[in-house]
């Protein structure tokens, strides 16, 4: 008997604003970013978030690509339920490339100074465009349109600094 196409995503998806410490280190990042005296420990900081967040733009990646080769398959079948779960997450995944978007856009004069974070912030950015693209190819074959979101939705709530 055919399963709904979304079990084969691991649901529910984390965010990751969730998963990784991504706003607090943007906004210490802010705050910090011409004192010297701060300069390594958010260095060691902003590592910390592009090591987690390339982790989990490649974990979506690889469940992207699997849902791909499967959609056309017997052995799935996609109802209205598993089309409104993909959008939600197909969003979400489009979202969380936004925010770090922005959160390498912050981490920027740090990156030149350390190159261990230069090279992990350019991963993880790779990272999200490929799993963004990943997310609209899945959306395309699903006949799913993904609204765009405005800053707060991007990050799953009302509150930004």
């Amino acid at each position: 008997m055919p399963r709904p196409i979304e079990t084969l995503f691991s649901l529910p998806r984390v965010r990751l604003v969730d998963r990784v410490p991504i706003i607090e280190t943007e906004q210490c990042v802010r705050f910090f970013r011409d004192r010297e005296d701060y300069r390594h420990k958010l260095v060691r900081q902003a590592l910390q978030v592009a090591r987690g967040s390339a982790q989990q733009f490649f974990a979506d990646d690889e469940s992207l690509s699997t849902l791909l080769q499967e959609i056309d398959s017997e052995e799935y079948i996609i109802t209205k339920r598993s089309k409104k779960t993909m959008e939600n997450t197909l969003s979400d995944i489009c979202a969380d490339g936004s925010v770090y978007k922005e959160f390498e856009d912050e981490i920027d004069p740090l990156c030149r100074s350390s190159p261990s974070l230069f090279e992990t912030s350019k991963l993880a950015d790779g990272l999200a465009d490929k799993a963004k693209e990943e997310s609209m190819d899945v959306a395309r074959a699903l006949l799913i349109s993904l609204p765009t979101r405005t800053r707060d939705q991007r990050l799953g709530t009302g509150l930004r600094a």
